[in-house]
């Protein structure tokens, strides 16, 4: 397994520093979050950064909040996925994540285009090694369950349909109250990239608040919370997972706002991985 930091984990920081702390920490890799920097900079800043630090871009995600030229990133990622697989490509990455859209069907205007532009991302691969990894979604009370591919079964089915892989996030399946280890099993032979994080209890007005929800209770740093992550590693192992381990985390969770603690955490991660896949 390679274990990848996702640069939204420290999303205000400058690249440079974030690759620097990458490197020095243990990570193999990064999965690098578009930004207004990235944007800025361009590819081949971001290919000579992967080549100072010897740190490869596994993997791309679309911008984490909207901003000029990509809009209604919550909504649905259709109107960027074009965009966001250009950069990709020119990075070298070998998975994108896609989230799924805020569609009530696969026939209303939302849920059209999605699938729409999926289809025509996945045919423009033509065969190469570059993957569209559909990401499981959280579950927010009174929200999300209403919307197309939040249900496993769901999720699984369309990748088998379209020839997707998946990405598999912990503290999403947390959210939506379902079993770590038995949810495996819709994701083998499918998932290219884990987005390892824990779930921590919060008070219940938090529930209800996606941004605070994200910031304080999902993609906390592994074993604080509730889920069984050393046992969900070991089960990875001997699956045969040899893929992405990302670690997206809260900046909250890694101490981001004193930023002489992040490294030390940041080890510790690394070592979390390692401790529990040669256990």
């Amino acid at each position: 397994m390679k274990i990848s930091l996702s640069t939204g984990s420290l999303y205000l920081y400058p690249l440079r520093w974030t690759f620097g702390l990458a490197k020095r920490a243990g990570f193999d890799g990064v999965e690098l979050v578009i930004s207004p920097e990235v944007e800025w900079r361009g590819v081949e800043y971001i290919k000579k950064l992967a080549q100072e630090f010897q740190l490869a871009v596994l993997t791309v995600h679309p911008p984490l909040y909207s901003y000029p030229g990509w809009r209604d990133l919550n909504e649905s990622y259709a109107p960027i996925m074009e965009k966001a697989m250009a950069l990709t490509e020119g990075v070298g990455a070998q998975l994108m994540v896609v989230h799924t859209p805020r569609a009530r069907a696969y026939d209303d205007a939302v849920g059209k285009t999605f699938v729409d532009k999926v289809v025509q991302a996945r045919n423009a691969l033509n065969g190469g090694s570059l993957k569209l990894g559909l990401e499981n979604g959280a579950k927010y009370p009174g929200r999300d369950e209403r919307y197309i591919l939040r249900a496993l079964p769901e999720l699984r089915e369309f990748a088998e349909r379209h020839n997707l892989a998946l990405t598999l996030d912990t503290a999403h399946l947390g959210a939506s109250e379902l079993d770590l280890l038995d949810s495996l099993q819709w994701f083998d032979g499918r998932v290219a990239n884990v987005h390892l994080s824990d779930l921590r209890a919060v008070p219940h007005w938090i529930h209800s608040q996606p941004r605070l929800h994200s910031y304080f209770r999902q993609h906390q740093f592994p074993g604080v919370g509730l889920l069984p992550l050393p046992r969900f590693l070991r089960e990875l192992e001997r699956r045969g997972y040899d893929g992405i381990i990302t670690y997206e985390l809260s900046p909250l969770a890694i101490n981001a706002l004193t930023p002489w603690r992040v490294e030390a955490k940041l080890r510790a991660a690394v070592e979390f991985v390692k401790k529990n896949i040669a256990s």
